[in-house]
């Protein structure tokens, strides 16, 4: 895919994170990689709009923003000046992060996207504990066993790793000088620990009890095509586990359709919400998927919650198209950094790998999607 890009960078246009800010990020990232002296002039703002392919206008708010950082200076008609690569004052160090290099199709694109979102709020954090942030896109073919060793991609400035892609780590029995501490912030894989994650499964298991408790016995699980297969089996088995333990009928069927329902196919999320007159409530694997589905409903005249639930997995709290908010789980990006924050200090300091993995507790939203079950026909449209 064609992706264009900012100084070496990809920029991708997602829901998940706003161009301003992959600019910011991306801009700061180089800040603290030295690609500039202090002093030197960056590259002109429309120069890098065309890089990457937009207006003006975000990346004239990106360098406002690392203006009032004290990032940079703008003088007119002359430019865009390095005025400081440590405006905060000396860092107490640099942490490092890895992501793949090149989206290949519109799922990865659109998962490149959400791990942009994941960075920027890395970056924030770390500098809000005075520590600099360096991006890596590692390529497929990247020796992935060096990864964390001294001089292999990053030097030994770089006081922790946070790997984004899972990979199987070289097994040593600890950490030596040359070793860099290591931390995998990603789906949980038996190959890559110490690993930090949300509990994915607990998630919707908790979603679909909810669910229960309100008198829903006809559950349907909407499953998400931009998933893994694996992630996608992850909010299953929480499905299954509350629907099994709750002797409710377990529509796995309806799950391997739900699979094969596009992105954006809202007719065919229509039809097939049609064919389900029996169903009182929807639990859908994503914010997207449950937007997607009440607009379905909607469209067929079905009222929400009136008639017919919705839950879903990482609820946005802003409005849903139909005015409501959804109810749901969430998952919190900044304890999961807090805690591959942790585990690469506790690395530095034992010399050892913490194997395993960390999942963290899901908590629950509030919205106006979810009631009691009524009994509804979806009626047939006209």
């Amino acid at each position: 895919m064609d992706t264009p890009r900012l100084l070496g960078h990809p920029i991708v246009r997602s829901s998940q994170i706003l161009l301003v800010d992959q600019i910011h990020d991306i801009l700061c990232e180089e800040i603290h990689a030295g690609r500039w002296e202090i002093g030197e002039k960056l590259p002109s703002m429309m120069t890098m709009a065309n890089q990457c392919q937009v207006s003006r206008m975000p990346v004239q708010q990106a360098i406002e923003q690392l203006g009032a950082e004290g990032y940079v200076r703008q003088e007119n008609r002359s430019g865009i000046y390095l005025e400081s690569i440590t405006p905060k004052g000396h860092p107490l160090g640099v942490m490092g992060i890895v992501l793949h290099s090149n989206p290949k199709n519109e799922r990865e694109l659109e998962h490149l996207g959400y791990e942009q979102m994941l960075v920027h709020r890395f970056m924030k954090f770390a500098a809000d504990r005075n520590y600099q942030t360096r991006v890596v896109y590692a390529a497929e073919d990247q020796d992935w066993s060096e990864l964390n060793r001294v001089g292999a991609i990053f030097d030994k400035n770089v006081k922790g790793i946070v790997s984004l892609v899972p990979f199987a780590r070289v097994d040593i029995a600890g950490l030596d000088e040359n070793r860099i501490p290591l931390v995998f912030w990603c789906e949980p894989d038996h190959r890559s620990a110490p690993c930090v994650a949300s509990d994915y499964e607990m998630a919707f298991y908790l979603l679909n009890c909810d669910l229960i408790e309100r008198g829903h016995q006809q559950i349907a699980p909407f499953a998400w095509p931009g998933y893994t297969a694996e992630l996608n089996r992850t909010f299953f088995r929480g499905y299954r586990r509350a629907i099994v333990e709750a002797g409710l009928p377990l529509r796995e069927d309806l799950y391997d359709q739900t699979l094969e329902i596009g992105k954006r196919d809202t007719l065919a999320c229509q039809a097939f919400i049609k064919e389900q007159s029996d169903i009182t409530a929807y639990a859908c694997m994503c914010h997207e998927r449950g937007d997607q589905v009440t607009q379905a409903l909607t469209a067929l005249g079905m009222r929400i919650p009136g008639q017919i639930s919705v839950a879903c997995a990482s609820p946005d709290q802003s409005a849903l198209s139909v005015g409501l908010k959804m109810s749901g789980v969430g998952f919190s990006p900044e304890k999961e950094i807090e805690m591959c924050f942790d585990l690469l200090r506790q690395q530095n300091l034992s010399r050892e790998w913490s194997i395993g993995t960390v999942l963290l507790s899901p908590f629950s939203i509030k919205g106006g999607t979810i009631a009691a079950p009524q009994s509804a026909e979806v009626p047939v449209a006209q």
